[in-house]
């Protein structure tokens, strides 16, 4: 049997087209020349990079005070007061006058007291013994007359006659618990030696020590 080939011998058309049957000589130079371009590495570019960092406002808390390094000293402020109100604080020759007017009706009421004493019938005996005793009485009758006027929650006789009545830092009718924390610091303004009063002479707002432990003060009663 003879031999036969796998493929006939006549073979089949060509399928792979010819590059150069494409395209004209000129156009296959343009694009090897374009192939070629697109082939090479293209360099990188290295440029400096720079950042802008965006100016933020330096903000300080203001309770955070500043150390003075330039010499610059801060503008002084005037203290401010603790009063509210605009009710002006009574003069100090006013007070004087209504605590004057006060102890002239308690001396008229234990003189009063003294004779009717007298008049029934009673000794007086002054010695070291009694002495102590009349001191301790004569100092209750104060106390128990500015004690009589805390518990009513007015002002005193002398505080009316001379033209002052009694307010509080807001400029209101002073409350009972302000009267009796005003009546125990008036205690306290006299126990210690007096300073309690005198310090009207040095505050700023010519409070005395029993003014600011009741935040009270006495006004004059035509300033409303």
């Amino acid at each position: 049997m003879g031999q036969q080939s796998l493929f006939p011998s006549s073979a089949s058309p060509q399928r792979v087209i010819s590059f150069d049957t494409l395209t004209t000589k000129a156009e296959r130079e343009a694009i090897r020349a374009r192939a070629v371009e697109l082939a090479r590495p293209v360099p990188v570019k290295t440029g400096k990079v720079e950042l802008r960092h965006a100016r933020g406002t330096k903000t300080r808390p203001t309770d955070q005070r500043g150390f003075d390094f330039l010499g610059k000293e801060a503008v002084p402020t005037q203290p401010q007061s603790n009063i509210i109100c605009d009710a002006p604080v009574a003069p100090s020759a006013l007070r004087i006058e209504a605590a004057i007017i006060d102890l002239l009706f308690m001396a008229v009421g234990s003189a009063f007291g003294l004779v009717m004493f007298r008049y029934e019938g009673g000794q007086f005996s002054f010695d070291k013994h009694t002495a102590p005793f009349f001191l301790l009485a004569i100092l209750t009758v104060p106390l128990f007359y500015k004690m009589l006027w805390t518990f009513a929650g007015r002002d005193t006789i002398g505080m009316r006659w001379a033209g002052v009545r009694l307010v509080d830092f807001d400029g209101n009718p002073p409350s009972h618990q302000r009267r009796y924390q005003r009546f125990l610091g008036s205690i306290l303004s006299l126990l210690a030696a007096g300073i309690g009063l005198v310090w009207a002479l040095v505050d700023e707002d010519g409070l005395t020590w029993h003014d600011h432990i009741s935040t009270t003060f006495p006004t004059l009663t035509s300033e409303d």
